[in-house]
Protein backbone atom coordinates (compact mmCIF):
# COMPACT_ATOMS: atom_id res chain seq x y z
CA UNK A 1 0.00 0.00 0.00
CA UNK A 2 1.09 3.43 -0.67
CA UNK A 3 0.94 5.24 2.55
CA UNK A 4 1.51 8.97 3.38
CA UNK A 5 1.85 10.87 6.18
CA UNK A 6 0.01 13.14 7.92
CA UNK A 7 -2.86 14.56 5.91
CA UNK A 8 -2.26 14.41 2.60
CA UNK A 9 -3.93 11.97 0.20
CA UNK A 10 -3.44 10.21 -2.92
CA UNK A 11 -5.57 9.61 -5.68
CA UNK A 12 -5.62 7.01 -8.61
CA UNK A 13 -2.79 4.71 -7.20
CA UNK A 14 -3.31 1.30 -7.54
CA UNK A 15 -2.96 -0.79 -3.83
CA UNK A 16 0.90 -1.16 -2.80
CA UNK A 17 3.49 -0.62 -0.13
CA UNK A 18 6.65 0.37 -0.49
CA UNK A 19 19.39 8.96 -4.91
CA UNK A 20 22.46 11.17 -9.29
CA UNK A 21 22.72 13.42 -11.47
CA UNK A 22 23.82 13.75 -14.58
CA UNK A 23 24.11 17.34 -16.00
CA UNK A 24 26.38 19.89 -16.91
CA UNK A 25 28.37 22.63 -14.79
CA UNK A 26 25.36 24.11 -14.35
CA UNK A 27 24.87 24.48 -10.75
CA UNK A 28 26.00 22.95 -7.23
CA UNK A 29 23.32 20.34 -7.11
CA UNK A 30 22.59 17.20 -4.39
CA UNK A 31 23.43 16.11 -1.55
CA UNK A 32 24.20 11.97 -0.65
CA UNK A 33 24.77 10.16 2.49
CA UNK A 34 24.38 6.26 3.63
CA UNK A 35 24.88 4.95 6.55
CA UNK A 36 25.13 1.39 8.35
CA UNK A 37 24.88 -0.29 11.77
CA UNK A 38 24.48 -3.51 12.68
CA UNK A 39 22.44 -4.95 9.54
CA UNK A 40 20.41 -2.22 9.14
CA UNK A 41 21.80 0.52 5.86
CA UNK A 42 20.03 3.48 4.91
CA UNK A 43 20.59 5.67 1.46
CA UNK A 44 20.06 9.33 1.51
CA UNK A 45 19.82 11.75 -1.57
CA UNK A 46 18.33 15.27 -2.18
CA UNK A 47 18.00 15.58 -5.93
CA UNK A 48 18.79 19.47 -6.70
CA UNK A 49 17.55 20.29 -10.44
CA UNK A 50 15.60 22.94 -12.45
CA UNK A 51 13.32 20.64 -14.03
CA UNK A 52 10.07 19.76 -12.09
CA UNK A 53 8.98 16.70 -13.86
CA UNK A 54 11.07 13.73 -12.60
CA UNK A 55 9.48 10.20 -13.42
CA UNK A 56 10.15 7.53 -11.05
CA UNK A 57 10.27 3.96 -13.85
CA UNK A 58 10.08 0.43 -12.45
CA UNK A 59 11.91 -2.24 -14.66
CA UNK A 60 11.49 -5.83 -13.61
CA UNK A 61 13.72 -8.31 -13.74
CA UNK A 62 14.70 -10.32 -17.03
CA UNK A 63 17.26 -12.45 -17.92
CA UNK A 64 20.58 -10.28 -18.66
CA UNK A 65 18.87 -7.84 -15.90
CA UNK A 66 18.32 -7.41 -12.15
CA UNK A 67 14.87 -5.47 -11.74
CA UNK A 68 15.29 -1.89 -11.04
CA UNK A 69 13.30 1.56 -9.76
CA UNK A 70 15.32 4.75 -12.08
CA UNK A 71 14.75 8.76 -11.13
CA UNK A 72 15.02 9.79 -14.30
CA UNK A 73 14.68 13.63 -16.24
CA UNK A 74 14.28 14.59 -19.42
CA UNK A 75 17.63 15.20 -20.42
CA UNK A 76 19.13 16.94 -22.89
CA UNK A 77 16.28 19.42 -22.58
CA UNK A 78 16.20 19.31 -26.29
CA UNK A 79 15.26 15.67 -27.15
CA UNK A 80 11.83 15.27 -26.41
CA UNK A 81 12.46 11.70 -25.73
CA UNK A 82 15.30 11.54 -24.20
CA UNK A 83 14.70 10.75 -20.50
CA UNK A 84 18.23 9.81 -18.40
CA UNK A 85 18.46 8.39 -14.94
CA UNK A 86 19.69 10.12 -12.56
CA UNK A 87 19.76 7.85 -9.71
CA UNK A 88 17.56 4.31 -8.32
CA UNK A 89 18.36 1.15 -6.89
CA UNK A 90 18.33 -2.65 -8.30
CA UNK A 91 16.60 -5.71 -6.81
CA UNK A 92 20.15 -6.23 -5.03
CA UNK A 93 19.96 -3.48 -2.85
CA UNK A 94 22.54 -1.57 -4.90
CA UNK A 95 21.91 1.73 -4.89
CA UNK A 96 23.22 4.88 -7.25
CA UNK A 97 23.44 8.70 -7.40
CA UNK A 98 25.04 10.98 -10.15
CA UNK A 99 26.32 14.18 -8.63
CA UNK A 100 27.90 16.96 -10.55
CA UNK A 101 31.43 18.24 -9.79
CA UNK A 102 34.06 21.23 -11.37
CA UNK A 103 35.48 20.12 -14.94
CA UNK A 104 38.06 18.25 -14.41
CA UNK A 105 38.80 15.39 -17.74
CA UNK A 106 39.42 11.97 -16.70
CA UNK A 107 42.99 11.11 -17.84
CA UNK A 108 44.25 7.35 -16.12
CA UNK A 109 41.55 5.82 -18.26
CA UNK A 110 42.26 7.23 -21.50
CA UNK A 111 44.06 3.60 -23.09
CA UNK A 112 41.05 1.61 -22.15
CA UNK A 113 38.01 0.75 -24.90
CA UNK A 114 34.80 3.09 -24.49
CA UNK A 115 31.90 0.94 -23.40
CA UNK A 116 29.00 1.03 -26.15
CA UNK A 117 25.92 2.10 -24.45
CA UNK A 118 25.30 3.26 -21.06
CA UNK A 119 28.12 2.12 -18.47
CA UNK A 120 26.12 3.41 -15.47
CA UNK A 121 22.93 1.86 -16.30
CA UNK A 122 24.49 -1.34 -17.45
CA UNK A 123 26.21 -1.36 -13.72
CA UNK A 124 22.64 -1.23 -12.08
CA UNK A 125 21.36 -3.59 -14.62
CA UNK A 126 24.41 -6.64 -13.96
CA UNK A 127 25.87 -5.50 -10.76
CA UNK A 128 24.97 -6.87 -7.29
CA UNK A 129 27.84 -4.91 -4.90
CA UNK A 130 30.32 -2.09 -5.11
CA UNK A 131 32.89 -4.48 -5.42
CA UNK A 132 31.70 -5.26 -8.89
CA UNK A 133 30.87 -1.79 -9.94
CA UNK A 134 34.13 -1.14 -9.61
CA UNK A 135 35.69 -3.76 -11.38
CA UNK A 136 33.44 -3.27 -13.95
CA UNK A 137 34.04 0.74 -14.65
CA UNK A 138 38.04 -0.11 -13.88
CA UNK A 139 37.77 -1.79 -17.46
CA UNK A 140 36.31 0.65 -19.67
CA UNK A 141 37.86 4.59 -20.81
CA UNK A 142 36.06 6.58 -17.83
CA UNK A 143 36.49 10.37 -20.21
CA UNK A 144 32.62 10.53 -20.04
CA UNK A 145 32.71 11.72 -16.13
CA UNK A 146 34.12 14.95 -16.49
CA UNK A 147 31.77 16.80 -14.89
CA UNK A 148 30.28 14.31 -12.37
CA UNK A 149 30.99 11.87 -10.10
CA UNK A 150 28.79 8.42 -9.22
CA UNK A 151 27.93 7.71 -5.50
CA UNK A 152 26.76 3.56 -5.20
CA UNK A 153 26.35 2.08 -1.47
CA UNK A 154 24.86 -2.00 -1.71
CA UNK A 155 22.99 -3.93 0.91
CA UNK A 156 26.07 -4.75 2.88
CA UNK A 157 26.78 -1.05 3.46
CA UNK A 158 30.00 -0.62 1.87
CA UNK A 159 29.84 2.33 -0.32
CA UNK A 160 32.04 3.69 -2.63
CA UNK A 161 32.65 7.30 -4.82
CA UNK A 162 33.57 6.99 -8.85
CA UNK A 163 35.20 10.27 -9.43
CA UNK A 164 36.48 8.89 -12.91
CA UNK A 165 40.37 9.13 -11.95
CA UNK A 166 40.33 8.42 -8.45
CA UNK A 167 37.62 6.12 -6.26
CA UNK A 168 37.03 6.98 -2.63
CA UNK A 169 35.57 4.01 -0.17
CA UNK A 170 33.61 4.02 2.58
CA UNK A 171 35.89 4.57 5.76
CA UNK A 172 34.10 3.98 8.86
CA UNK A 173 29.68 3.88 9.15
CA UNK A 174 29.10 6.70 6.69
CA UNK A 175 29.94 8.42 3.66
CA UNK A 176 28.50 11.59 2.44
CA UNK A 177 28.64 13.23 -1.06
CA UNK A 178 27.85 16.51 -2.40
CA UNK A 179 29.47 18.38 -5.26
CA UNK A 180 33.56 18.66 -4.73
CA UNK A 181 35.93 16.11 -5.68
CA UNK A 182 36.63 14.31 -2.16
CA UNK A 183 40.06 13.64 -3.72
CA UNK A 184 41.06 17.02 -4.67
CA UNK A 185 39.05 19.51 -2.96
CA UNK A 186 40.82 22.54 -4.16
CA UNK A 187 40.02 21.96 -7.49
CA UNK A 188 36.43 23.36 -6.34
CA UNK A 189 33.16 24.03 -5.07
CA UNK A 190 34.86 23.37 -1.17
CA UNK A 191 33.75 24.30 1.55
CA UNK A 192 30.14 23.07 1.05
CA UNK A 193 27.94 23.91 4.03
CA UNK A 194 25.53 21.08 2.44
CA UNK A 195 28.51 18.36 2.79
CA UNK A 196 29.74 19.72 6.15
CA UNK A 197 25.88 19.80 7.91
CA UNK A 198 25.67 16.09 6.89
CA UNK A 199 28.77 15.12 8.05
CA UNK A 200 28.26 17.29 11.40
CA UNK A 201 24.73 15.31 11.50
CA UNK A 202 25.83 11.64 10.95
CA UNK A 203 28.95 12.45 13.74
CA UNK A 204 26.25 13.46 16.18
CA UNK A 205 23.61 10.47 15.45
CA UNK A 206 23.11 8.55 18.24
CA UNK A 207 20.07 6.21 16.42
CA UNK A 208 20.16 5.23 12.87
CA UNK A 209 16.88 5.90 11.66
CA UNK A 210 14.95 6.74 8.45
CA UNK A 211 13.63 9.82 10.77
CA UNK A 212 16.94 11.10 11.39
CA UNK A 213 17.79 10.70 7.72
CA UNK A 214 14.94 12.88 6.63
CA UNK A 215 16.22 15.16 9.10
CA UNK A 216 19.36 15.17 7.68
CA UNK A 217 17.25 15.76 3.97
CA UNK A 218 15.50 19.01 5.53
CA UNK A 219 18.80 20.43 6.80
CA UNK A 220 20.48 19.94 3.42
CA UNK A 221 17.96 21.11 1.44
CA UNK A 222 18.39 23.95 -1.50
CA UNK A 223 15.10 25.94 -2.81
CA UNK A 224 16.03 28.84 -5.78
CA UNK A 225 17.04 28.39 -8.93
CA UNK A 226 18.09 24.45 -8.58
CA UNK A 227 15.44 23.75 -6.14
CA UNK A 228 15.46 19.80 -4.14
CA UNK A 229 12.57 18.45 -6.64
CA UNK A 230 12.47 15.37 -5.19
CA UNK A 231 14.07 13.79 -1.41
CA UNK A 232 14.54 9.29 -1.12
CA UNK A 233 15.95 7.76 1.81
CA UNK A 234 16.29 3.89 0.84
CA UNK A 235 15.42 1.37 3.47
CA UNK A 236 17.95 -1.45 1.64
CA UNK A 237 17.79 -3.76 4.41
CA UNK A 238 14.11 -4.03 3.87
CA UNK A 239 13.58 -2.93 0.95
CA UNK A 240 11.21 0.35 1.63
CA UNK A 241 11.82 3.14 -0.94
CA UNK A 242 10.74 6.74 0.72
CA UNK A 243 9.97 9.85 -1.76
CA UNK A 244 9.21 13.28 -0.94
CA UNK A 245 8.84 15.98 -2.99
CA UNK A 246 10.09 19.43 -2.92
CA UNK A 247 11.25 19.51 0.56
CA UNK A 248 8.06 18.61 1.88
CA UNK A 249 9.17 16.81 4.48
CA UNK A 250 6.17 15.82 6.73
CA UNK A 251 4.74 14.19 3.76
CA UNK A 252 5.98 10.85 1.99
CA UNK A 253 4.78 8.05 -0.31
CA UNK A 254 6.30 4.52 0.84
CA UNK A 255 7.24 2.06 -2.19
CA UNK A 256 7.71 -1.63 -0.95
CA UNK A 257 10.57 -1.78 -3.60
CA UNK A 258 10.03 -5.73 -4.48
CA UNK A 259 6.22 -5.62 -4.83
CA UNK A 260 6.73 -2.34 -7.22
CA UNK A 261 8.84 -4.24 -9.15
CA UNK A 262 6.51 -7.94 -9.33
CA UNK A 263 3.46 -5.35 -11.04
CA UNK A 264 5.39 -5.08 -14.47
CA UNK A 265 7.28 -1.96 -16.26
CA UNK A 266 5.12 0.97 -15.38
CA UNK A 267 6.21 4.34 -14.25
CA UNK A 268 4.64 7.39 -12.00
CA UNK A 269 5.06 11.22 -12.88
CA UNK A 270 6.54 11.97 -9.25
CA UNK A 271 4.19 15.50 -8.99
CA UNK A 272 1.61 13.33 -9.88
CA UNK A 273 2.12 11.41 -6.46
CA UNK A 274 1.58 13.76 -4.28
CA UNK A 275 -1.08 15.57 -5.82
CA UNK A 276 -4.39 16.90 -3.57
CA UNK A 277 -8.01 15.78 -5.01
CA UNK A 278 -8.54 19.90 -4.66
CA UNK A 279 -5.63 20.55 -6.14
CA UNK A 280 -5.94 23.66 -8.46
CA UNK A 281 -4.27 24.56 -11.48
CA UNK A 282 -2.36 28.17 -11.66
CA UNK A 283 -4.39 31.29 -13.26
CA UNK A 284 -3.73 31.80 -16.72
CA UNK A 285 -0.71 33.79 -16.45
CA UNK A 286 -0.83 37.51 -17.42
CA UNK A 287 -0.17 38.28 -21.26
CA UNK A 288 3.88 38.40 -21.81
CA UNK A 289 5.20 41.75 -20.92
CA UNK A 290 8.42 43.12 -23.62
CA UNK A 291 9.43 44.66 -26.11
CA UNK A 292 7.74 44.40 -29.56
CA UNK A 293 10.35 44.68 -31.78
CA UNK A 294 14.16 43.96 -31.83
CA UNK A 295 17.41 42.61 -33.36
CA UNK A 296 18.37 39.06 -34.07
CA UNK A 297 21.28 38.03 -31.96
CA UNK A 298 20.57 40.17 -28.85
CA UNK A 299 18.97 38.59 -26.01
CA UNK A 300 15.46 40.21 -24.59
CA UNK A 301 13.54 39.97 -21.73
CA UNK A 302 9.97 39.58 -20.96
CA UNK A 303 7.64 39.32 -18.08
CA UNK A 304 4.87 37.60 -16.60
CA UNK A 305 2.99 36.71 -13.27
CA UNK A 306 0.32 34.33 -12.08
CA UNK A 307 -1.49 33.49 -9.11
CA UNK A 308 -1.95 30.24 -7.63
CA UNK A 309 -5.07 29.56 -5.77
CA UNK A 310 -3.75 27.14 -3.40
CA UNK A 311 -0.23 29.09 -3.23
CA UNK A 312 2.07 26.54 -4.73
CA UNK A 313 5.27 27.73 -6.62
CA UNK A 314 4.52 28.02 -10.10
CA UNK A 315 6.89 27.07 -13.06
CA UNK A 316 6.61 28.98 -16.38
CA UNK A 317 6.78 27.90 -19.78
CA UNK A 318 7.03 29.86 -22.78
CA UNK A 319 6.64 29.64 -26.33
CA UNK A 320 9.11 31.82 -28.34
CA UNK A 321 7.43 31.42 -31.64
CA UNK A 322 10.44 30.30 -33.69
CA UNK A 323 10.55 26.29 -32.29
CA UNK A 324 13.03 26.50 -29.84
CA UNK A 325 12.28 23.90 -26.99
CA UNK A 326 9.48 24.31 -24.32
CA UNK A 327 11.15 24.58 -20.94
CA UNK A 328 9.94 24.92 -17.76
CA UNK A 329 11.46 27.84 -15.34
CA UNK A 330 11.43 28.10 -12.17
CA UNK A 331 10.13 28.07 -9.20
CA UNK A 332 8.78 31.16 -8.49
CA UNK A 333 6.14 32.39 -5.82
CA UNK A 334 2.69 33.04 -6.94
CA UNK A 335 2.34 36.74 -7.25
CA UNK A 336 5.97 37.11 -8.24
CA UNK A 337 7.07 38.46 -11.19
CA UNK A 338 8.68 36.32 -13.94
CA UNK A 339 11.58 37.29 -16.36
CA UNK A 340 12.43 35.17 -18.97
CA UNK A 341 14.85 36.02 -21.67
CA UNK A 342 15.34 34.69 -25.22
CA UNK A 343 17.22 35.87 -28.41
CA UNK A 344 16.06 35.16 -31.96
CA UNK A 345 18.44 33.93 -34.90
CA UNK A 346 16.56 34.73 -37.91
CA UNK A 347 14.21 37.78 -38.66
CA UNK A 348 10.36 37.07 -38.81
CA UNK A 349 7.44 38.13 -36.62
CA UNK A 350 7.05 35.80 -33.28
CA UNK A 351 3.98 35.56 -31.03
CA UNK A 352 5.15 35.20 -27.64
CA UNK A 353 2.76 33.16 -24.65
CA UNK A 354 3.06 31.71 -21.64
CA UNK A 355 1.49 29.01 -19.57
CA UNK A 356 2.15 27.90 -15.56
CA UNK A 357 1.38 24.92 -13.79
CA UNK A 358 2.13 24.28 -9.78
CA UNK A 359 4.34 21.90 -8.27
CA UNK A 360 1.85 18.73 -8.81
CA UNK A 361 1.76 19.12 -12.43
CA UNK A 362 -1.64 20.78 -12.89
CA UNK A 363 -0.88 23.73 -16.01
CA UNK A 364 -2.97 27.03 -17.08
CA UNK A 365 -4.32 27.68 -20.11
CA UNK A 366 -2.00 29.59 -22.58
CA UNK A 367 -1.80 33.44 -21.78
CA UNK A 368 -2.60 35.67 -24.67
CA UNK A 369 0.19 36.59 -27.13
CA UNK A 370 3.17 39.02 -27.42
CA UNK A 371 3.71 40.03 -30.94
CA UNK A 372 7.17 40.55 -31.98
CA UNK A 373 9.06 41.83 -34.92
CA UNK A 374 12.44 41.32 -35.89
CA UNK A 375 13.52 42.85 -38.97
CA UNK A 376 15.80 41.69 -41.47
CA UNK A 377 19.48 43.42 -40.98
CA UNK A 378 22.38 44.43 -42.69
CA UNK A 379 25.07 42.04 -41.17
CA UNK A 380 27.90 42.73 -42.65
CA UNK A 381 31.29 41.30 -41.74
CA UNK A 382 34.70 42.93 -41.89
CA UNK A 383 35.72 41.21 -45.01
CA UNK A 384 32.82 42.92 -46.48
CA UNK A 385 33.49 46.03 -45.19
CA UNK A 386 37.00 45.98 -46.23
CA UNK A 387 35.68 44.91 -49.85
CA UNK A 388 33.13 47.67 -49.79
CA UNK A 389 36.30 50.57 -49.33
CA UNK A 390 38.59 48.77 -51.49
CA UNK A 391 36.41 49.10 -54.17
CA UNK A 392 36.18 52.83 -53.48
CA UNK A 393 39.54 53.60 -52.84
CA UNK A 394 41.48 50.85 -55.02
CA UNK A 395 44.73 51.64 -53.53
CA UNK A 396 43.77 50.52 -50.15
CA UNK A 397 43.60 46.34 -51.65
CA UNK A 398 47.09 47.22 -52.59
CA UNK A 399 48.27 48.16 -49.35
CA UNK A 400 46.31 45.22 -47.80
CA UNK A 401 47.96 43.30 -49.93
CA UNK A 402 51.48 44.34 -48.80
CA UNK A 403 50.41 44.02 -45.34
CA UNK A 404 48.79 40.14 -45.95
CA UNK A 405 51.75 39.07 -47.60
CA UNK A 406 54.07 40.51 -44.88
CA UNK A 407 52.55 39.06 -42.31
CA UNK A 408 52.70 35.57 -43.57
CA UNK A 409 56.78 35.33 -43.36
CA UNK A 410 56.65 36.86 -39.32
CA UNK A 411 56.03 34.77 -36.37
CA UNK A 412 53.64 36.33 -34.15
Amino acid sequence: MIRLHKQRILIGIPFLVLGLLLGTSLAQACTGFTASHDDLVLVGNNEDWFDPDPYMRIYPATEESYGMILFEFLWPPTDPHGYTAFGGINDQGLNFDLFLHPYLRPIKSWNKPVFQGDLIVHAIKTCATVEEVITLFLQYNLGFMDEFQMFIVDASGDAAIIEGDEIIRKDGTFMVVTNFLQSNPDHGWYPCWRYDTAVEMLEEMTELSVDYFRDICEATHQDGAYPTVYSNIYDVTHGILYLYHYYDYDNAVIFDINEELSMGEHSYHVPKLFRFISNNPPDTPDKPDGPSSGKTGREYTVTTTTEEPDDDLVFYCIDWGDQSPLIWQGPYHSGDTAMLTHSWTSDGSYDIRVKAKDLYGDESEWSESLSVSIPKTRDRSILQVLHHWCQIYPFLDEVLSILLSSSAYHEP
